[in-house]
């Protein structure tokens, strides 16, 4: 059911009166309160690196979305909270879906999956070369402390994926506040959330359901999380288990020009057939200790990942069945100024692919892939700070990462279609990634810096053994960027800015074109600047903000013999628009009281590589609020779209055909929250 006009103004009418009592002026000073912004240099980086790191201190650009953001967005899909960070751009699919831009276009496929470094509590939710486009659905968002964004190339401590940047999910400590949650939509959402500590143990779990604004969209997610924290003998414990299970009805793409914008065909899905079933099992334990002035750190870890899911954005809809076991073990040796270590880790994995459909063009009938992958992979690095005197400090660091795939084809070996089987082979990649920095602090408040980093990782597995015609076994090579950035923070007490400048270099770009099939050594360039701020203009108003200016460049040419793919020198990459920001007004009339409005902007954009079809962009806003009933009771609603604006969580180009995932129309959330 949608929203009609009594229900949009009675959030409005729950939110407002308290403005105007505020306003009273015999109302007595203590009803105000002075909220600031957070302070640069009392944010910590707490999962990215080995031990809690002032982001003051980082020669890189870091976001953080801290525990109040969080609670204040109530996200029902991480993009609602991500997007948000200068730089980054993920697009919303059907249910649980979506796909991640960092400092890059959107990316689809292998390219997607594996560009991004998705971690929890420092460790990856998938094992390098098993990498899920749709990655963040797997974490624990929802019992998050705080989200990290690193954008660009990771520091030395990360190797595999961390090539665009990466997003640490950290958890919530056993000692933080126990929590009850419940929130509820219209089209039939209710999500229950339940966090509480006992001793040194932390459980928490979150039930979803969402019956979708789309014909046959609906989803339900189950998470559970574990966190103990504690000591064995000399060595300190933070110990994190974590269960996934995600059931998904997908809605496909609509197809059409501007079909988003038609009510007759953006609640429609045209592929009721379609559904993403997922579990992932984890555990980790970290082992640290001090030895004299430094730490050493262990870090054993676990997964077992599981995927099913009915390839809808391709003709033929093929049952492709994936997933993986794997385990490791991360190491450092730290103290103030250098961090070494090494890590390693085995994974047994596996995909299906079988397409029960007629032929589609080369899309055949049959078994497309059956095949089984055992990797290895081992990495050592090291980092270390000089101080130059005069607050200035040098820091370089390195990374070498050597990958071993061994696979093993389990059906017959030759072509069907499109498709092409290959036989056993064994394929290894050795990267080298180095890492430069230098940091100057004029005083407390103030830091510029100048960044040198190269990102790298070795294919995919699927980009290596899903082979495809036009493409030979093994042809697939290690991807690297180089990135070079400068920036700049000040801390002003009352207001903070934040300043970045940055161009990239890609080689070895894997990607899949219009028409489905892969291109494997394409190359593109990155320039862009970033600027983040958040003034208290009074004690009772706050404006904040981020935006970005990219452009995004094809950086070679190709003749695919189609005006849609091809690609000449200087083309724009599709999915990567210009221009991206995100405006908030936030006001606290009372002291029990927050109210924001929120624009989110996206630019134009062309939606495949010969740069023949475009995405117009769009403009929406957010209007949301709280209101504390108690010291330990919270209400919370907001509404999404609140203009209705017809615009595109994703927009594409393929197989002739322009195809679109709708936005969300306007949509009402209500919530309450307890503490104790």
């Amino acid at each position: 059911m949608r929203m009609n006009i009594p229900l949009f103004f009675s959030l409005g009418f729950w939110a407002f009166p308290s403005v105007v009592w505020s306003q009273d002026p015999e109302a007595p000073q203590t009803q105000q309160e002075i909220i600031p912004t957070a302070a640069m240099n009392e944010i910590i980086v707490k999962g990215i690196y080995d031990t809690d790191f002032p982001i003051w201190d980082v020669p890189a650009s870091v976001d953080i979305l801290g525990i109040d953001s969080l609670e204040s967005i109530s996200a029902v899909h991480p993009a609602e909270s991500l997007n948000r960070v200068a730089g980054v751009n993920i697009h919303r699919g059907s249910g649980q879906e979506h796909l991640t831009a960092i400092r890059s276009p959107v990316l689809t496929g292998g390219a997607g999956a594996g560009s991004f470094l998705y971690l929890e509590d420092g460790v990856p939710l998938r094992a390098a070369g098993f990498a899920n486009v749709n990655g963040l659905f797997e974490g624990g968002t929802e019992f998050a402390q705080s989200l990290e964004v690193f954008k660009g190339p990771g520091p030395a401590q990360y190797g595999s994926n961390a090539v665009h940047g990466l997003i640490n999910i950290t958890p919530k400590d056993v000692e933080d506040k126990n929590t009850l949650k419940v929130l509820g939509g219209e089209d039939g959402f209710v999500s229950g959330l339940a966090s509480a500590s006992s001793g040194a143990f932390r459980l928490s779990t979150s039930l979803s359901h969402d019956d979708g604004f789309r014909d046959n969209s609906g989803f339900d997610q189950q998470k559970v999380q574990l966190k103990y924290q504690g000591g064995l003998g000399n060595w300190s414990v933070n110990w994190l288990s974590s269960f996934n299970n995600l059931n998904q009805e997908t809605a496909g793409f609509i197809e059409g020009d501007d079909a988003y914008k038609k009510d007759t065909i953006r609640f429609t899905n045209p592929n009721p057939e379609a559904f993403r079933d997922g579990k992932t099992y984890r555990t980790q334990a970290r082992f640290s200790r001090s030895t004299g002035e430094n730490t050493i750190s262990l870090t054993p870890y676990a997964r077992r990942v599981e995927l099913r899911f009915l390839r809808h954005f391709v003709p033929g809809q093929a049952l492709e069945k994936n997933g993986h076991s794997s385990f490791g073990l991360q190491s450092a040796f730290f103290g103030e100024d250098f961090n070494v270590g090494a890590d390693i880790e085995y994974t047994n994995g596996f995909l299906f692919e079988f397409q029960d459909n007629p032929d589609q063009f080369s899309f055949t009938q049959g078994l497309h892939y059956d095949y089984e992958v055992k990797a290895l992979v081992g990495a050592a690095y090291a980092q270390r700070d000089f101080d130059l005197g005069d607050s200035t400090v040098l820091d370089l660091g390195f990374r070498a990462e050597y990958t071993h795939y061994k696979y093993d084809n389990q059906a017959e070996t030759g072509r069907s279609g499109r498709f092409i089987r290959v036989a056993d082979r064994r394929d290894e990649f050795l990267t080298v990634t180095p890492k430069v920095s230098l940091r100057h602090k004029f005083d407390e408040r103030s830091l510029i810096y100048i960044r040198a980093a190269r990102g790298s990782r070795a294919p995919q597995v699927t980009d290596l053994y899903s082979v495809q015609l036009n493409q030979v076994a093994g042809e697939a090579d290690v991807e690297t960027l180089d990135s070079l950035e400068a920036g700049f923070k000040r801390d002003f007490g009352r207001a903070q800015i934040e300043f970045a400048a940055f161009t990239q270099w890609k080689d070895n770009f894997f990607f899949r074109n219009a028409n489905g099939f892969n291109v494997v050594d394409g190359k593109t360039r990155h320039t862009g600047l970033e600027a983040s701020f958040a003034v208290d203009l009074t004690d009772w108003l706050t404006i904040s903000g981020d935006g970005t200016l990219a452009r995004h460049t094809y950086d070679f040419s190709l003749n695919e013999g189609s005006p849609a793919n091809n690609i000449t020198d200087g083309d724009r990459v599709d999915t990567a628009p210009d221009t991206l920001s995100t405006i908030r007004a936030t006001t606290r009339p009372t002291k029990s009281s927050t109210i924001e409005l929120e624009w989110r902007h996206v630019g134009s954009y062309f939606t495949n590589p010969g740069n023949t079809a475009n995405y117009s962009g769009h403009d929406i806003f957010v209007f949301r609020g709280d209101y504390k009933v108690t010291d330990s009771l919270k209400l919370q609603g907001r509404i999404d779209n609140l203009f209705d604006t017809r615009y595109a969580d994703r927009a594409d180009f393929a197989f002739g055909n322009e195809r679109y995932f709708p936005g969300r129309p306007r949509t009402l959330f209500l919530g309450v929250t307890a503490d104790f």
